[in-house]
C-alpha cells in the first residue's frame, strides 16, 4: 500500500487507510481470506476483517527511541522521551514522542493543565503547523492533542503532517494510547477508546506481545472510475 497527503508527500503509514484497503479487498473479492499482509513502508501490517464488518489491525510495535521516532528532544524515561517540555507560540506543552512506523507528538497538558479539546478546537488551524514544522522533529510530525475521559476513554483532535486537521488518524490514535501509558493516564490492561471527530477507535496495547490493535469500521462512500 501506497498513500499519498494533501500535500504530495508520501507517510509511511494510514491507519484509517489500511483498514479501508481491506474492507475494499473483501468486497471485491468474497472468496479472499479474512486477514490480510499488506507491504507499507512501516513494514508489514496485518488487517483482519471481523465477523461484525468492523476491522481489526495488528499494528505491530511501537517505537519509542527519541532518535528512531526521529525527535531530537531530550529523553526523559531511558531512551523514551515523555513529557518533555516545548514552548510554542508562548505556552509550554508536555509532548510525549512515539512512531507506529511514522512520528507522532501527543499531547495531554498545557502549561500545567489537561488538554480540553473544545479550547483548543479554535486554535488547532493556528497551532497545529508550528508543532508539525518545528525544528525538534526533523522529519516533520503528526501531532495529537488529548482529553481524558476516563482512564480507559479519551478525546483527541489530530493535526496530520502533510495534510493538516483531518477527521481521523488511526496511527495518532494508537500513538496517543501507548502516550497515556507511558504517562500514567490509561490503563494498558484495557482496550481503551479513541473518540476522534470521525467516530471512535478501539485501540489495545498487548502485553502478551507489545503490538498495538486497532479495531474500527471502514465503510463504501462511493465508487467510479478514473481515465488516466
Amino acid at each position: 500500500m501506497r498513500i499519498f497527503n494533501s500535500d504530495g508527500s508520501e507517510p509511511e503509514m494510514c491507519g484509517n487507510g489500511i483498514r479501508c484497503l481491506a474492507k475494499f479487498v473483501s468486497d471485491i473479492d468474497k472468496a479472499a481470506p479474512r486477514k490480510y499482509k499488506i507491504h507499507t513502508l512501516a513494514g508489514l501490517i496485518q488487517p483482519e476483517m471481523l465477523a461484525d464488518g468492523q476491522v481489526r489491525v495488528d499494528m505491530g510495535t511501537p517505537i519509542l527511541e527519541g532518535p528512531k521516532v526521529p525527535t531530537t528532544l531530550a529523553p526523559t524515561q531511558g531512551t523514551t522521551v515523555v513529557q518533555q517540555d516545548l514552548v510554542v507560540e508562548g505556552k509550554t506543552y508536555k509532548v510525549t514522542c512515539v512512531s507506529m512506523g511514522n512520528p507522532h507528538a501527543v499531547i495531554y497538558s498545557c502549561d500545567g493543565k489537561p488538554i480540553k479539546i473544545d479550547d483548543l478546537d479554535k486554535e488547532l488551524a493556528a497551532l497545529g503547523p508550528k508543532f508539525e514544522r518545528n525544528a525538534v522533529f526533523p522529519a516533520r510530525t503528526n501531532t495529537e492533542f488529548v482529553e481524558v475521559i476516563n482512564r480507559s476513554h479519551v478525546r483527541m483532535v489530530v493535526w496530520e503532517r502533510g495534510a493538516g486537521r483531518t477527521l481521523a488518524c488511526g496511527t495518532g490514535a494508537c500513538a496517543l494510547v501507548v502516550a497515556g501509558i507511558l504517562e500514567g493516564r490509561v490503563d494498558r490492561d484495557k482496550v481503551c477508546r479513541v473518540d476522534l471527530p470521525g467516530g471512535p477507535l478501539q485501540i489495545e496495547w498487548r502485553q502478551s506481545d507489545n503490538h498495538i490493535y486497532m479495531t474500527g469500521p471502514a465503510e463504501l462512500v462511493f465508487s467510479g472510475s478514473l481515465k488516466a
